[in-house]
């Protein structure tokens, strides 16, 4: 049985699908609690790291979140309040949450979000982060930005292909490892050189050159 970690607001993103800003919403507005925020050197801005205090949530605070996004139309603010309530009483364990006359089952909700936890330990295992360079997939020095940049134009096969020594397991978890730490800055081409020059030989552009470069000579 895995145990799951409180976890930092950007993580809880990618975990649940809810933007970081939303979630900070919430906590701010009472509705739910944030388990700690404790001081920890992060990149800032122009100076490099510094300490910084950062808010986190557990596992109750991630389900109530998960359903209230699907249900948010529904609840009323005393709805939500007492819905958050019942995960916190069941400590986020049980199968149904109920309150009253409402019941939800939840499995399929704490399912998804056991497999995008899975998805998340495995990113921080197989992705090295060094300050002041990009991750990189642990034993190969390959941007896990880049590989992940490529996945947004191109097939696992197909980067798999321009990257022969990566298994599937490390390109998806350079994949999850970028949502739930985007790359500040600006961000990676969606193909590969080889690839975006065989599309430009494909449409002609190089004997289109070649043409013009003769005709000059003339």
């Amino acid at each position: 049985m895995i145990e799951i970690q409180p976890v930092t607001l950007r993580e809880a993103q990618f975990l649940i699908g809810m933007s970081e800003k939303d979630i900070n919403r919430a906590i701010d507005r009472g509705e739910v609690e944030k388990i700690s925020e404790p001081e920890e050197d992060m990149p800032v801005h122009g100076v490099g790291k510094g300490r910084r205090r950062v808010r986190k949530i557990g596992l109750s605070e991630l389900l109530f979140l998960a359903l209230e996004k699907q249900m948010h139309a529904d609840l009323t603010p005393t709805g939500r309040r007492k819905l958050y309530q019942a995960f916190k009483k069941n400590e986020a364990k049980a199968r149904t949450v109920s309150f009253g006359p409402f019941k939800a089952n939840i499995t399929e909700i704490q399912r998804n979000f056991l497999s995008k936890y899975k998805k998340l330990l495995d990113a921080k295992k197989n992705i090295l982060k060094e300050d002041g360079a990009d991750p990189v997939i642990k034993g190969t020095g390959i941007s896990a930005y880049r590989v992940a940049a490529l996945a947004q134009g191109q097939t696992i096969k197909e980067i798999k292909a321009d990257y022969p020594t990566l298994t599937e397991e490390q390109i998806e978890s350079a994949i999850a490892y970028t949502e739930a730490y985007p790359k500040p800055g600006r961000p990676y081409p969606v193909r590969s050189f080889r690839r975006a020059a065989g599309a430009l030989a494909e449409m002609g552009i190089f004997d289109a050159i070649e043409t013009g470069a003769e005709s000059a000579k003339e």
